[in-house]
């Protein structure tokens, strides 16, 4: 009697152990966002479809974060709007070096011509084979969501070729959004904004309303050029700003600005 008793004891203690493995392995994991914007190229609109996204773990390989089709138009990305193209994935703790993101062969591109809008396929760069691997820096803890910021260039993605267009995605990490600049331009249906120093530059396109941000800059102070578009495209006038001062944490109103 008093073995039998021993051996429930012993195959309820180590269930309580396993069960105990359990909750706690489930506790240790972490979890990741990846998140889109966009820098603007002067195009209508830029619909690509994402088939998979996958995280390098440092000292471990590559895990894969999200693998649903998903479509969007880069171009909705502008001023600060962003898209969740990967949503709170469990991983491992650890470092996370690079994400590699798996695009199909069906990519669009609108643009204005002289006859109206008009769409084209999108080819793929001879030095692009529909992936692309964007360096990051991802610290993923236990029980904490981590979120990644990414910047899809448009204007430096496309490309034209012998009468067609290219596509040659240029992505990379938004390290700081917390910190940029943001401003609403007056006089003009539409505008080109730069901002610029000796060590760093970055573009934005006004959006109906004329208002701009470009965020995820480096503090410091800048020169921010505007060049307001006419009908066709042409430049119809521009105007100069020096000494603006960014300070990191923060987004830097300019308020209205009369072109």
């Amino acid at each position: 009697m008093k073995r039998i008793l021993v051996f429930t004891l012993l195959v309820v203690c180590a269930g309580f152990t396993i069960q105990s493995c359990k909750k706690d392995n489930k506790v240790s994991q972490g979890q990741m966002e990846v998140r889109m914007t966009d820098s603007p190229g002067d195009f209508v609109a830029l619909n690509v479809e994402i088939l998979k996204i996958e995280a390098y773990l440092e000292n471990s390989g590559w895990v894969t974060i999200n693998e649903t089709s998903k479509e969007i138009n880069i171009l909705d990305l502008t001023n600060g709007a962003e898209v969740t193209i990967a949503s709170a994935t469990t991983v491992q703790p650890g470092t996370y070096t690079k994400l590699k993101l798996t695009f199909s062969g069906e990519n669009s591109l609108t643009f204005n011509g002289s006859n109206g809008s008009n769409t084209v396929n999108l080819s793929f760069g001879s030095s692009f084979a529909g992936q692309i691997e964007v360096p990051i820096h991802c610290q993923i803890s236990g029980g904490i969501t981590s979120s990644i910021l990414l910047d899809f260039n448009v204007g430096s993605s496309i490309s034209q070729s012998g009468g067609g267009y290219i596509l040659n995605p240029v992505i990379s990490e938004i390290v700081d959004p917390t910190t940029g600049v943001q401003g609403n331009i007056i006089g003009t249906e539409k505008a080109a904004i730069s901002l610029s120093n000796a060590s760093h530059s970055a573009s934005t396109y006004t959006n109906v309303n004329g208002y701009f941000m470009i965020k995820g800059v480096p503090d410091g102070t800048y020169l921010l050029k505007i060049e307001a578009k006419g009908q066709g495209e042409v430049l119809a006038s521009q105007k100069s700003i020096q000494n603006i001062t960014i300070v990191k944490g923060q987004i830097k109103s300019l308020g209205s600005i009369q072109i």
